[in-house]
């Protein structure tokens, strides 16, 4: 199966590259900035890609079965970034998905969507009320990709909560950088 990975130099990236290049996938990651050769299968292509960039990333979609879109602007970034980066990239996505007959394309939220719970555990019916402009923009991606299932389109939407590990701290790098 041909996959494609948007976000695919980040911790989930990398490791979902890893097992699926396992399964037998042939992949494409795509990412904004440049990738550690070193940590992926060789014969991943590595493709640096904005997800804004409609032109390029049309290119890329172009002959994929799978599209795993998991490029986000983090919370730190610059407010229209995050804007621009995770509604108008995850609508190129889209778009470029169902222009190319992509078969599936697998949208990774965050637990961001449900802002502060005021309860525990999070069920996915629990409303969401995004706080700040990460967590707001990715229910306007949400609600992107829900438009597409109505039309059809199949998506698939994650909610995972901030990924941390061996080569990749997330958000919590900030913190231990702080300390």
């Amino acid at each position: 199966m041909k996959i494609l990975i948007t976000g695919g130099g980040g911790f989930l990236g990398l490791h979902l590259a890893l097992y699926l290049n396992k399964k037998g996938n042939k992949l494409t990651l795509v990412d904004i900035q440049k990738f550690d050769k070193k940590e992926y299968p060789v014969d991943s292509m590595l493709a640096v890609c904005d997800v804004r960039n409609k032109i390029e990333l049309s290119k890329l979609i172009k002959g994929q079965d799978v599209v795993i879109h998991a490029a986000a602007a983090l919370p730190l970034w610059k407010k229209d970034d995050i804007y621009n980066t995770n509604v108008d990239g995850t609508g190129n996505v889209l778009e470029l998905s169902k222009k190319h007959r992509v078969k599936r394309v697998i949208f990774i939220s965050s637990t961001a969507v449900y802002g502060i719970p005021k309860k525990h555990p999070i069920e996915e019916t629990d409303p969401r009320v995004g706080v700040g402009a990460y967590g707001k923009s990715k229910i306007i991606a949400e609600d992107l990709c829900l438009k597409a299932i109505a039309k059809g389109q199949h998506v698939t939407i994650i909610r995972p909560k901030t990924f941390v590990g061996t080569g990749r701290l997330g958000v919590f790098e900030i913190l231990f950088d702080y300390c």
